[in-house]
C-alpha cells in the first residue's frame, strides 16, 4: 500500500511498535472515522454552517461512535490509544468540518490535565467522561496578559482555601464542559513555580461565564470569558499540587495538544490538496486540463511535500510522547511547520480553483477559513519558534561549556 493510500499504517511500523492487536483496533476506528467523514460529516457541516451552532445530536453521535473516549485509559472504559495510534484517526476527522474536529480533539486531549491529578480525581472524573460523553475545558489565556507566566488571574490562600480573582477568555467549550482546568498565579509568588492548576465546574460559586462572539472559522464552536470573583476553591480541587501549574499546563496538556493541532492541520491540508487535485483534472483552459501544465504539477508537488513533511513531524512527536519523552520542542516544531504548510496548501488550493474557489459553494472556501483558526490554538507560529530557539540556544551554550570543561581538564593533566 502506498503513501497516498495510507500514510500512517502503510509501512507496518505502528503495528511493530504497539502490537498487532492495538494497531489493528486503531486502524478499524480510523476506518470508522473515514466512513463517518464520507457519509455523515458533510451534512453535519452544512447544518452547522447554516445554524451557526453545533447540534446536541452531533455530540450524541460522536459518543455513539465511541469517538469521545479514544485516548482515555482502558480502566475507565476508554480505548487507551497511544498518541501515535490516535493521530491517524484525528487526521481523518480533520478532513471534515472544523467544529467536528474541535469536538473530537477536545474529547481526546483536554482530560489529560488530570493525568497530573490525584488518584481520587482520576477515579471520579475519567469514568464519568466516558459514561456521560462529556468533554473538559482548559482555561489559560487572558484578555490582557496572554498565556505565559505573566498571568494575572490570582490565587490567594485564605483559611485553608484558595480564592481566585481574575479573567480568562477564548475558553473553548467551557459551557459544554464537565470540568474546567484553570491555571492561576499564586499571590506573592514569581516564575514558573508561581502557577497552580485548579479543577472547577462551570457552575462553581464565584465563577461567571459569558459567551463570546463567533469566530471566522470553526463555525459553531463556543468560546467563553471566565470571570472569577472571590471564587473559593478547596485544596482537593488543586491539580498536581501547589506550584505545579506550569507542568500541568505544558507537559500534561499543551505539548500533546500542540502536536494534535498540527495533525489536524495535516488532515485539513490533505483535504484541500485532494480537492485541488480533483479540480485541476477536470478544469480545462485552452483545450487542456490544468493538471497537464508543468507549473500546476510543480505546485501540486510542493503541496504534497508540505503535507507529508508536517505529517512526519507529528509522527515523530507522537512516538516520543508515547515513550515518555519531553516533546516540548518536537510539538512546537510540528505545529510551526504545520501552520506554514496549511497556509501554503490552502492558498494554493484556492488559487488553483480560481475565483469559484472563493464561493461558499466551493469545497476549499471553508477549509481556507478553518485553517486560520488552527494557527492560534495552543500558540502562534512565533510562540512555537521561540520554544525551539530557546532549546536550540540552550543546547549550544551547554555544548560550549562542556567543550571548555574538557579543554580545561585536558590542560591540567
Amino acid at each position: 500500500m502506498s503513501l497516498f493510500d495510507d500514510p500512517w499504517f502503510a509501512s507496518g511500523e505502528l503495528a511493530t511498535l504497539y502490537g498487532e492487536e492495538k494497531a489493528g483496533r486503531a486502524r478499524a476506528i480510523r476506518d470508522r472515522a473515514r466512513q463517518f467523514c464520507k457519509e455523515e460529516a458533510p451534512s453535519w457541516g452544512e447544518q452547522i454552517e447554516r445554524d451557526g451552532k453545533i447540534p446536541e445530536a452531533l455530540w450524541q453521535r460522536m459518543t455513539e461512535l465511541g469517538f469521545h473516549k479514544l485516548t482515555l485509559p482502558e480502566w475507565a472504559g476508554g480505548e487507551g490509544l497511544p498518541l501515535a495510534l490516535y493521530f491517524p484517526i484525528l487526521e481523518e476527522i480533520a478532513h471534515g468540518h472544523g467544529a467536528i474536529r474541535m469536538v473530537f480533539h477536545a474529547y481526546n486531549s483536554i482530560w489529560r490535565t488530570l493525568e497530573k491529578g490525584s488518584s481520587e480525581q482520576q477515579k471520579y472524573w475519567f469514568p464519568r467522561l466516558v459514561k456521560e460523553g462529556r468533554s473538559a475545558a482548559f482555561a489559560l489565556t487572558e484578555p490582557d496578559y496572554g498565556t505565559g507566566i505573566d498571568l494575572h488571574t490570582m490565587a490567594s490562600e485564605q483559611d485553608g482555601h484558595f480564592v481566585l480573582n481574575g479573567r480568562k477568555h477564548l475558553i473553548t467549550f467551557a459551557e459544554e464542559s464537565a470540568f474546567i482546568t484553570v491555571i492561576a498565579k499564586m499571590e506573592g509568588a514569581a516564575g514558573r513555580g508561581a502557577l497552580t492548576a485548579f479543577l472547577l465546574t462551570k457552575d462553581h460559586p464565584g465563577l461567571e461565564l459569558e459567551n463570546m462572539a463567533p469566530m471566522m472559522g470553526d463555525i459553531g464552536c463556543t468560546h467563553a470569558i471566565l470571570t472569577f470573583k472571590d471564587c473559593r476553591v478547596t485544596k482537593d480541587e488543586v491539580i498536581g499540587g501547589v506550584g505545579n501549574g506550569y507542568d500541568v499546563a505544558l507537559h500534561a496538556f499543551l505539548d500533546q495538544s500542540r502536536a494534535g493541532i498540527a495533525t489536524s492541520m495535516v488532515g485539513l491540508s490533505q483535504e484541500a490538496l485532494n480537492a485541488a487535485l480533483e479540480q485541476v483534472q477536470n478544469r480545462k483552459t485552452f483545450g487542456k486540463a490544468l493538471v497537464s501544465r508543468q507549473a500546476v504539477q510543480m505546485k501540486l508537488a510542493e503541496m504534497q511535500i508540505a503535507v507529508q513533511s508536517a505529517r512526519l513531524l507529528c509522527m515523530d512527536a507522537a512516538k516520543k510522547y508515547d515513550q515518555g519523552e519531553d516533546i516540548s520542542v518536537e510539538a512546537s516544531m510540528a505545529k510551526a511547520h504545520a501552520i506554514s504548510a496549511s497556509q501554503r496548501v490552502t492558498d494554493d488550493a484556492l488559487n488553483l480553483f480560481g475565483g469559484i474557489g472563493y464561493s461558499k459553494t466551493s469545497p476549499v472556501e471553508r477549509l481556507y477559513r478553518d485553517a486560520r483558526s488552527l494557527w492560534f490554538e495552543e500558540g502562534t507560529s512565533d510562540m512555537q519558534k521561540m520554544t525551539v530557539a530557546e532549546a536550540l540556544i540552550t543546547h549550544a551554550r551547554r555544548q560550549k561549556r562542556r567543550a571548555r570543561h574538557r579543554a580545561h581538564s585536558g590542560a591540567g593533566e
